[in-house]
């Protein structure tokens, strides 16, 4: 039986991959391609930040059910804000080492939901053996040791001790190990300036010596992060910043005896977790939300949420959670930021039914689970308003998509993935949430909201015994893998 390898590609976009081969700068993305099934319209999760994708990956369902809702949310229990590491000055506020355990335990041992199960978690129950190169959703039966450098074991106070769950082979930079007959040699992909191995030459380093130790699982994801940190500050190179994640692709078809030994050994899928939307030059292009929410007292980030704040503010880049800290005031909020065009949607739960509206307008769309109306997932659903809200198409009684790819089921899993109320903005394409110490990325590339150049990422498949179904998402590549491996799918 082969092996399943999938790469996930952060920010690699359809457009720029297609381009990319036809300026011949992507010989091992061609490879595949030509050899392959290639889909341009993958719909990914939202929001579109790697957090919560990752862990749709590997888990095969949306935020409502895994429950992690971003990459910056809030804790209502513990009443803190939860950062999986996003912004430098964003992280030194709330503080490294809280901002460290969330991404390093919290994520995988306390946030992610026990009661869905990740691939990792179902192979190895089924007998097989799963790897994660990279990757900060791993959840898995084994415990790994994390071994951190002494700058950051100091500048996170001694205090990160715990073990952390993965799949038996498990790599994430030098934090963790991978158990091979002979460690990865030292170069300086692996130092603190390369973020200690998360980056697309560890990764790539590891999977090689992964395969020739001949411990290669059954199925191995692997993370290369390195074309959205270009992308955000440089997105006019996008072609040349995808060249160079080919690059490491093809120092891992060169490993090989050939390039088709790959194919006879391996499955390959590539998928990216989200694209990146071009934000404008100009200070306008940053949506100012304190500015905004002037009259409302918003909680400041290192303090302790106290009586007298009103807003806990949670910025994803294009997106952001809003949560009001007292009940009565969640419709006041949207009135403050509904007259802002710039703002494209803003959206909220009313019971069972998520509630739509546009920024600058006073349409609005509510739709809920269950009814006549189904679309073209295979989602039964029900609605009242304006379905040009969300740009939906109801073509007799099936409901088609355009600018907001799944929209239902992407708004649902994102709102109902925590239990208290809280309000949804996306920025409109261009545009880009400002607020307190948050990253901006004026001229260059951003992401977050639901808008389909955030949200359709290509997915190419090699090697594999059956065609993936379309329209396709995001969450259905684990059910392909598991059949592919021959492990039953559960019922969910």
């Amino acid at each position: 039986m082969k092996k399943v390898l999938l790469f996930l590609i952060d920010s690699m976009m359809p457009d720029v991959l297609e381009q990319c081969i036809a300026a011949g700068k992507a010989p091992g993305l061609k490879f595949f391609m030509e050899r392959g099934q290639y889909i341009p319209d993958c719909a990914t999760v939202f929001p579109t930040m790697t957090a919560s994708i990752d862990c749709s990956l590997i888990t095969g369902v949306y935020p409502d059910q895994h429950k992690i809702p971003g990459l910056v949310w809030y804790d209502p229990d513990s009443k803190t804000m939860i950062n999986y590491i996003n912004g430098t000055v964003h992280v030194s506020k709330i503080g490294l080492e809280h901002c460290a355990t969330n991404v390093l335990f919290d994520l995988n041992e306390r946030h992610l939901s026990r009661d869905v199960k990740t691939i990792h978690e179902e192979l190895e129950e089924a007998g097989l053996v799963s790897g994660s190169i990279n990757v900060i959703a791993h959840r898995g039966h084994k415990q790994h040791k994390v071994y951190l450098p002494p700058a950051l074991d100091a500048a996170t106070g001694f205090s990160l001790r715990e073990k952390v769950s993965g799949p038996t082979i498990m790599s994430l930079g030098t934090l963790v190990r991978p158990n091979l007959f002979r460690p990865i040699l030292w170069n300086w992909s692996q130092s603190a300036a390369r973020g200690y191995g998360i980056n697309d030459t560890h990764a790539i380093d590891v999977l090689i010596e992964v395969i020739l130790s001949g411990k290669q699982p059954d199925f191995t994801l692997i993370y290369l992060p390195e074309n959205d940190h270009k992308l955000h500050r440089a997105p006019q190179e996008a072609i040349q910043h995808l060249s160079e994640v080919d690059a490491e692709l093809v120092r891992f078809l060169d490993s090989y005896s050939s390039w088709e030994q790959v194919l006879d050994d391996n499955i390959c899928i590539f998928i990216s977790d989200h694209g990146q939307t071009l934000i404008g030059d100009s200070n306008d292009h940053n949506i100012d939300l304190m500015s905004l929410l002037s009259t409302f007292s918003i909680h400041r980030l290192g303090a302790n949420v106290s009586s007298k704040d009103e807003i806990v503010l949670c910025n994803n880049e294009r997106m952001t959670y809003l949560y009001p800290l007292r009940a009565d005031e969640l419709l006041k909020i949207v009135a403050a930021v509904a007259t802002d065009s710039r703002i494209d949607l803003i959206s909220w739960k009313e019971g069972h039914k998520v509630v739509v509206r546009r920024g600058g307008t006073d349409k609005s769309l509510s739709f809920w689970k269950g009814g006549r109306y189904q679309d073209v997932y295979g989602q039964c659903w029900s609605f009242e308003g304006d379905l040009q809200v969300l740009d939906v198409r109801l073509d007799g009684e099936q409901l088609q998509f355009d600018e907001y790819p799944d929209a239902f089921s992407r708004l649902y899993g994102s709102l109902f993935s925590q239990r208290i109320p809280f309000i949804v903005l996306t920025a409109a394409p261009g545009y880009e949430f400002v607020s307190e110490a948050a990253p901006t990325h004026l001229g260059g590339g951003s992401h977050g909201s639901l808008h389909k150049r955030d949200s359709l990422v290509p997915l190419l498949i090699t090697g594999a015994s059956r065609y993936f179904m379309t329209p396709a998402r995001l969450i259905d590549v684990k059910d392909f893998i598991l059949q592919e491996l021959g492990v039953a799918i559960p019922s969910r």
